[in-house]
């Protein structure tokens, strides 16, 4: 077989080196793998890691810098689409992610399974962002609605796709996607196999809670319709809320009883204001969407390829 690996990095010239020989020893041990190539996508460092790469003088690395930066699934998906193997891993570029496992990824890739994902044993973090982890990615399977229950996206991390599988990810040109629900979509076969993610090498995680928030917001809006049903449930029940109050004054009237009026009027208006900027807010964002989509720009622009002579 031939093997693409796909590596995105954003200010990782202290580690790449390292990571690449790692990645290129593992290779080594495996006699199915008959060629490979390296394709690290820079996401427009501010540093050289694009430099470091040119410098491995490794004729099976590459490398893509991308015009701007775009996020670590986009610069992935920059990769795929230059990937040629029969199967493209994608692993971060930090070192965290261990490639000895790529063994028994293989193996289970020749068994069939188009999509395989490495599942960390366990979350080394704090018993707080551990549950909001696994509360996070729940709620974005389920809205997902994919059937791919058998893959724990909580501890997912890196993954092997089969040809068929990068070439059905690059047949989706939509911008405002997330990858992870992408993959998990497309459907085929998928399994995990479990192995012990490590620590950093150099640096700090670029993985912010505004990250999180934005590949939340991108997997709904991208794979579901909930947003905008619940803006039907909420609409019915501010209607019966309404309603309801309105039956109360009504018989408090009936009854002589003096009705209160101006602090009632207020919340009324307050929350009936609130649900409607909330609707309106979320139909907003769809607009945006669609009018982005619309313009059919490209995902990315390549700035720079090591692999081509200036």
């Amino acid at each position: 077989m031939k093997l693409s690996i796909v590596m995105p990095a954003y200010n990782e010239q202290e580690n790449i080196a390292v990571v690449i020989g790692e990645l290129c020893k593992v290779m080594q041990g495996i006699d199915t793998i008959a060629s490979f190539e390296v394709i690290v996508v820079d996401d427009h460092s501010s540093d050289e890691t694009a430099e470091q790469v040119l410098a491995l003088g490794n004729p099976n690395a590459r490398c893509l810098r991308l015009s701007r930066r775009s996020g670590s699934h986009t610069a992935i998906r920059a990769g795929l689409a230059n990937a040629s193997g029969d199967a493209v891993l994608c692993i971060s570029s930090d070192g965290q992610d261990n490639p000895t496992v790529l063994k028994e990824m293989i193996e289970r890739w020749q068994s069939g399974v188009q999509v395989v994902w490495a599942i960390r044993r366990s979350r080394e973090e704090t018993f707080k962002d551990k549950m909001a982890a696994v509360l996070f990615y729940y709620t974005l399977k389920l809205f997902a609605n994919s059937g791919q229950s058998n893959i724990d996206l909580a501890n997912a991390d890196f993954y092997l796709l089969d040809r068929k599988a990068v070439d059905a990810i690059n047949a989706c040109s939509e911008r405002n996607t997330s990858l992870f629900g992408l993959i998990i979509w497309i459907g085929f076969r998928q399994e995990g196999v479990l192995y012990d993610r490590r620590e950093r090498l150099n640096g700090k995680s670029k993985w912010s809670f505004k990250s999180r928030l934005r590949l939340a917001q991108d997997w709904i809006m991208a794979f579901s319709g909930v947003p905008l049903k619940l803006m039907t449930y909420l609409g019915i029940s501010a209607a019966v809320i309404g309603f309801l109050y309105a039956l109360f004054i009504f018989v408090a009237a009936i009854k002589g009883y003096t009705t209160p009026g101006w602090a009632e009027s207020v919340l009324l208006m307050l929350v009936g204001g609130g649900v409607l900027l909330i609707m309106l807010g979320i139909i907003g964002e769809y607009l945006w969407r669609t009018l982005d989509e619309t313009r059919k720009r490209p995902l990315f622009f390549i700035e720079k390829d090591t692999s081509k002579k200036a």
